[in-house]
């Protein structure tokens, strides 16, 4: 697993107190996990905030799974969003 990965599924573990070994790339956010919008909100902050990067709008609309997640922030730090 990627790096990417292992931090986005923490940081979700973290912010819905699922166990990380529950939480898979196509674990998907609300209706696997049971977030709402305000839970995926933190989620990305402190990817963004732990990462040093910026996670652009429109990329968040793609965010349904944590593998989603983390793809993104690979993109991000490639700079090829």
């Amino acid at each position: 697993m990627s790096s990417e990965f292992e931090r986005v599924r923490r940081i979700t573990a973290e912010v819905t107190g699922v166990g990380e070994q529950e939480i898979r790339e196509r674990t998907r956010f609300i209706e696997d996990l049971g977030a709402d919008s305000l839970d995926l909100f933190e989620i990305l902050t402190r990817v963004e905030e732990e990462c040093r990067v910026a996670i652009p709008g429109h990329a968040v609309s793609r965010v349904v799974t944590v593998g989603d997640a983390a793809e993104i922030l690979v993109e991000v730090e490639h700079r090829a969003i």
